[in-house]
């Protein structure tokens, strides 16, 4: 047999293998989902996560029903509207009443005591003095889109759930409208008349968790 006839018998195995396609390359797996509430939405942190729970990702993702951002506003929009002074120097402009509605005229809160095994929530830094009844859709706290940026892994979407250990009194009443959201919600404000911290202490969600008023819950 020539030179020429041995090398077209020779094996196909011989023959250099093939350029795999690309994504086969790369190796079969998939990325992972983006985690919840993670990313800054169109780059600014003040509106909020890029990627929102889905609706069925506990414990945030039922909470966003129906709930839309900057509501019928565009981004620029809402921030003129909501927020004073520079990105990212500036601050959120709050209703007022301390965000409380309005029933005829007259800001809608009463004194409430707490009782023990309350469940309560919050959306945000546990030195903040606001709190809610466990479980209301996030539109209806009327909060601003930047308090669900997960700031700890270890509470996604800056979701904290308590329960009341120890009774106390707070003011509790309705939310009113704000943020573009429809509020309707409860809240909860702790006043230090109600409950006195001490001297140099302010009355803070982290204050009542150091001193056995709350313990956090699993959410």
């Amino acid at each position: 047999m020539g030179v020429t006839a041995a090398l077209a018998a020779a094996p196909a195995a011989q023959a250099a293998p093939a350029e795999q396609p690309a994504e086969q390359r790369a190796g079969s797996s998939v990325a992972a989902p983006p985690a919840p509430c993670t990313g800054e939405f169109e780059g600014d942190k003040r509106l909020g996560p890029k990627f929102l729970p889905k609706k069925w990702q506990e414990p945030v993702g039922p909470l966003l029903n129906r709930y839309h951002r900057t509501g019928q506003l565009s981004s620029a929009d809402f921030l003129k509207k909501y927020w004073e002074g520079p990105a990212d120097t500036g601050s959120w402009k709050y209703p007022p009443n301390d965000g409380f509605g309005e029933v005829n005229g007259t800001v809608d809160k009463a004194p409430e005591l707490l009782a023990e095994g309350e469940r309560l929530d919050r959306f945000g830094s546990e030195f903040g003095s606001y709190l809610a009844p466990a479980g209301d859709d996030y539109a209806k706290r009327a909060l601003p889109p930047q308090n669900l940026n997960t700031r700890d892994a270890a509470f996604p979407c800056d979701y904290h759930l308590y329960e009341v250990t120890k009774s106390f009194v707070v003011w509790e009443g309705s939310i009113a409208p704000w943020f573009e959201q429809p509020g309707g919600g409860r809240q909860i404000k702790l006043d230090p008349a109600f409950l006195n911290p001490g001297e140099g202490q302010r009355l803070s969600v982290k204050w009542l968790l150091d001193n056995g008023y709350l313990v956090r819950v699993p959410a």
